[in-house]
């Protein structure tokens, strides 16, 4: 019988594993099952189980949590395990519900909202924000901004933090939602759990890796004209991970000092803004 449950298992997470960037498996011993979950990646992984677990003749010593967060680069992380109850009687489990993945920290819910960001370009140079926050082309109820740039503008941190995520391999953008999944881009995961997305890069543009440490003010890339545009930019945003949003994100607005670096403001759209610091 223990066979055939275990049999029963591996099928279950053999399809489950399909795409998911951490691998959860189990280990039986005697009458006790512990599901455990490895995080190979460099940032921490958010785990949603839409249910609890259905199981005959067992228990969970510790209850079961819908939502867990696995830390970077673990293994064997436990997220939980059963025990039978009557150990004359029959036991298994019936279903151990799927699950969905996001990268960072879901239950983060503040952040530091008074962090002065750096424009993300280089000193000396002004861009227009073209669309702002909640913008109509393509931010409904989202708070980003697109500075539109020439191709081959250098794209620079616009705080620091750790690079998860870079991809530089489309040479394709239209401006139709068609071509969303292909833009080039970078994220950054800063120390309050938030991350930056700089978007629509230029081919092989891409000029740090992932696991890098940047400071503000590095070099991180160069800007284009892939993916959903309709046209050369930079489309910048910063997000805390959230299950709960369609877009897994929730964005939010930042603090960008301007001009001099004396002053500190939130971009507004249609407007132009220098770099003098």
């Amino acid at each position: 019988m223990k066979k055939i449950i275990t049999l029963i298992l591996l099928a279950q997470f053999a399809l489950m594993f399909t795409q998911k960037p951490a691998k959860i498996y189990f280990e039986q011993k005697k009458d006790s099952v512990t599901y455990y979950v490895d995080n190979a990646e460099i940032y921490p992984i958010s785990i949603s189980f839409p249910q609890q677990p259905e199981v005959e003749n067992m228990r969970t010593p510790e209850a079961f949590k819908l939502i867990q967060v696995i830390p970077a680069n673990s293994t064997k992380y436990r997220i939980t395990y059963f025990v039978v109850n009557d150990k004359t009687k029959g036991w298994k489990i019936k279903k151990m519900p799927n699950y969905y993945t996001m990268i960072g920290d879901v239950t983060v819910k503040t952040y530091d909202s008074d962090y002065q960001y750096d424009l993300p370009f280089q000193k000396g140079k002004s861009f227009n924000v073209y669309q702002g926050y909640n913008g109509t082309f393509s931010h409904q109820n989202e708070n980003s901004l697109d500075f539109v740039m020439p191709e081959g503008t250098e794209i620079t941190a616009a705080r620091e933090g750790k690079v998860i995520e870079a991809v530089q391999t489309s040479n394709k953008g239209c401006p139709t939602i068609s071509c969303a999944n292909l833009a080039n881009y970078i994220s950054i995961l800063h120390s309050d759990g938030t991350i930056a997305q700089y978007f629509h890069l230029k081919q092989n543009g891409v000029k740090v890796k992932i696991g890098d440490t940047v400071k503000k003010g590095d070099l991180i890339g160069l800007s284009g004209n892939t993916g959903w545009t309709n046209g050369p930019h930079l489309h910048f945003v910063c997000y805390l991970p959230d299950f709960t949003n369609a877009k897994q994100k929730k964005t939010i607005k930042t603090l960008f000092k301007t001009g001099n670096g004396s002053k500190t403001e939130y971009l507004a759209e249609k407007k132009t803004y220098a770099k003098e610091y």
